[in-house]
């Protein structure tokens, strides 16, 4: 009789805790066709006297719950096979040793979006087969040594929107595949020696929005295989000498938003297979010669929205597949070109459009860049006269020249014929004067003379 009711107890005892569980959590079919549980609003006590199997549950994601800090006993799941780990907006403050080790097949942790500022070690052990850790809008400060060690098959790292201002010496370590690493508006301030040299396989680099104002010359030693590589947004002001120079395979470096003045020689050497080179919104005012020199599959260069006023064309000198540059909105006077300029045969598009420019020997710079495609000229400071025969130069030679961001012919036609009739109206507008004064007949008779000397210059010339 008491081994009955003894019996009847448990029995009852694992009802009410299935119920418990079934009110908190529901399983259904994951985006990915497996069986999904997710809970709401349930905290880490919860999880530590969770009964129910999940030997056919891939997927767990909580919804508004109180986790605080988890540690091996929060997920304490002997038999399982999740996959997928999606915990934000969870309450997380902290992650404590062996935190998830129960969890051997996890592919995917999601932790955006909680208050982690503490990452005790080994609090990722025994995650072997995770791919892609995503730890974004937290508030984490330091990369501590060997926090990742154990990641070897790692992928995608996010640490987005932390508060980082520090990585210890050796915090990548074991990362052997990551291909992503995300740093973005974190508060870094330098990149130190070495930094990144346990990541052989990383692909993608950004950095953006952090407060970088130096890069150790072996900042990026090691990442031979890194293609992408953003730095936009920081308060950079220098560039070492051969900086970039182990990042052989780098194919986009960005730099825009900085704070850079000067490019100096080498700045960029070394990059053998780099293709896009962004450097607006900089201050910009000096190319040392050869600043560009190196930059053999260099196809796109920008320099918008920096503080040059003298460009000389022997700057891109060396740059045998430069295919697009871009110098706009900068408070350029002078396009200086000489006889002993390197000729640009892939150059195909130029934009100095929103600079001061004058004049500029066209005929020298077409027989220098003699592919060109297009080149952008709006709002500068032509006279009526330059800009036409430059135009009709150019239209000869098959060339767009564009005022407008479609480069419309017909705009730049219609541009002509306005802009030369409000310099014919201005002259003629010299005649109309409705002041019979003393003075304003001296003047009159003034003008009369001068264009009268102009109309007999251009005829005897």
């Amino acid at each position: 009789m008491a081994k009955w009711l003894t019996q009847m107890v448990v029995i009852f005892v694992l009802q009410a805790t299935h119920s418990k569980n079934d009110d908190a959590c529901w399983t259904h079919p994951s985006s990915l066709k497996w069986y999904q549980l997710t809970c709401t609003k349930v905290n880490s006590e919860f999880f530590e006297n969770f009964q129910r199997s999940l030997n056919r549950t891939h997927w767990i994601k909580c919804i508004d719950c109180s986790l605080n800090v988890i540690d091996e006993r929060t997920f304490n799941f002997p038999k399982n096979n999740v996959s997928f780990l999606e915990l934000p907006h969870c309450g997380v403050w902290s992650l404590r040793k062996f935190a998830f080790r129960s969890f051997f097949l996890m592919k995917y942790i999601n932790l955006k979006d909680n208050k982690i500022g503490n990452l005790e070690q080994k609090c990722f052990s025994g995650l072997k087969r995770l791919i892609h850790l995503d730890l974004s809008s937290n508030c984490i400060k330091i990369i501590t040594a060997n926090i990742f060690s154990e990641l070897i098959n790692l992928d995608i790292l996010n640490l987005n929107y932390n508060k980082i201002f520090h990585i210890q010496p050796y915090a990548f370590t074991g990362l052997i595949n990551l291909k992503f690493l995300y740093l973005n508006n974190n508060d870094l301030k330098k990149l130190e020696d070495q930094m990144f040299k346990p990541l052989t396989n990383l692909k993608i680099l950004y950095l953006e929005h952090n407060n970088i104002k130096e890069l150790h010359q072996n900042a990026f030693a090691n990442l031979r295989n890194l293609n992408y590589l953003y730095l936009n947004n920081n308060s950079i002001t220098f560039l070492v000498q051969y900086n970039f120079k182990p990042l052989t395979s780098l194919i986009d470096l960005q730099l825009r938003s900085n704070n850079i003045s000067e490019i100096q020689v080498s700045s960029f050497n070394g990059l053998k297979n780099l293709r896009v080179l962004h450097l607006g919104d900089n201050n910009i005012r000096t190319v040392k010669p050869y600043g560009f020199i190196g930059l053999n599959s260099l196809s796109i260069l920008e320099l918008t929205r920096n503080k040059l006023k003298s460009v000389q064309f022997s700057y891109f000198d060396k740059i045998s597949n430069l295919g697009i540059l871009w110098l706009n909105e900068n408070f350029i006077t002078e396009f200086i070109v000489n006889q002993r300029d390197e000729v640009q045969d892939s150059l195909a598009l130029l934009d100095l459009s929103y600079n001061d420019l004058k004049y500029y020997n066209y005929t020298l710079l077409y027989s220098k860049m003699p592919n060109i495609k297009e080149i952008v000229f709006t709002n500068n400071s032509f006279n009526c006269d330059f800009f036409k025969n430059m135009y009709d130069f150019f239209l000869k030679k098959h060339t767009s020249i564009c005022i407008s961001p479609s480069c419309n012919v017909n705009h730049t036609s219609d541009y002509i014929d306005n802009f030369c009739f409000e310099d014919s109206y201005t002259t003629v507008n010299v005649l109309n004067i409705t002041d019979f004064s003393t003075q304003s007949a001296h003047k009159l008779a003034f003008h009369l003379y001068t264009i009268t000397a102009l109309s007999l210059l251009i005829l005897f010339c």
